[in-house]
């Protein structure tokens, strides 16, 4: 990566920090990654005894490939979010060009600092004749649209926080914030910057449905109504980890808050195990919409 590109990325997201802040968020995300890995890998090495990867059997690991499979297409969504956030700045770029520079930046957010992916995409936009600008809004406009379709899944995971509140309860305040928040969205961004956060929401949507297929390849809650729970507690602990400055994918962030908020539902062995599982699906669905995403000509 040349330096002077590197460098000007590195101004453009944190204009509104300075470099010693950014510096300091980063050792305060990687460390609370870092503990989070550690408190997952303690828990799983005191009931090593308890979790069994051998009962998984031939169908246990066709479903896991499939739903990789399944998150792997999820990631198109967010490749069609950013298109429409770019169209909305007036820089317009093919579905193709869109998917391709998505799927190869896509795994950079893999190595820690969580930032890279940004940066790889801001390079390929700068390279593709994109000015420095909207690809610096778009980013900034895919963070908040992101932050804000996943605090509407919130109201889902509130039978999961707040004992005896029954689960129907949450899935009305889930229809009744998502109506409204799109109605403003609608209103206030225009048709386009609408159709961005469709696309995130529904990304978020069927990566809480992956994980509740997960949750219940574990051996976890089997009862229906405990379903959109489980997908909004993913879901919260997915944006949490997004937005933890340092820890790449959220690692370690992830995990942590699942444990906490699925506490109450299974033994720990059993989210525990949907955990390592729900990280292979998304780590293989990332390779994948990588190599799909690479072969295409833009």
């Amino acid at each position: 990566m040349d330096h002077d590109a590197l460098q000007a990325e590195e101004k453009a997201l944190i204009v509104a920090l300075g470099p010693r802040a950014k510096t300091w968020l980063n050792r305060i995300g990687a460390f609370l990654g870092l503990a989070g890995v550690v408190f997952v890998g303690i828990r799983l090495q005191g009931y090593t005894g308890e979790i069994d990867f051998r009962r998984m059997g031939a169908a246990s690991y066709t479903a896991i490939i499939a739903l990789a499979g399944v998150y792997g297409v999820s990631n198109l969504l967010l490749a069609l979010g950013w298109r429409h956030l770019l169209h909305h700045l007036g820089a317009p770029v093919s579905r193709p060009w869109a998917i391709r520079t998505y799927a190869i930046s896509q795994l950079a957010k893999y190595v820690p600092g969580n930032i890279f992916q940004f940066a790889g995409r801001q390079v390929i936009g700068v390279a593709a004749g994109i000015g420095n600008g909207p690809l610096v809004k778009s980013t900034a406009y895919e963070l908040a649209a992101l932050i804000v379709c996943g605090l509407l899944f919130s109201p889902l995971v509130l039978p999961l926080v707040l004992a005896g509140l029954p689960s129907w309860f949450g899935w009305i305040s889930f229809v009744a914030t998502v109506a409204i928040a799109f109605s403003l969205i609608g209103r206030l961004g225009g048709a386009v910057f609408c159709h961005a956060a469709i696309c995130y929401f529904g990304f978020l949507g069927l990566s809480g449905l992956v994980f509740v297929a997960v949750f219940d390849l574990a051996g976890g809650a089997r009862e229906f109504a405990l379903y959109p729970a489980i997908a909004g507690a993913y879901i919260l602990a997915w944006l949490l980890g997004l937005l933890t400055p340092g820890a790449p994918a959220g690692l370690g962030v992830r995990e942590a808050v699942l444990l906490f908020l699925l506490g109450g539902l299974s033994s720990s062995p059993v989210i525990l195990l949907a955990v390592v599982i729900g990280r292979a699906i998304t780590v293989l669905g990332d390779l994948l919409f990588f190599a799909g995403g690479h072969s295409i000509t833009a």
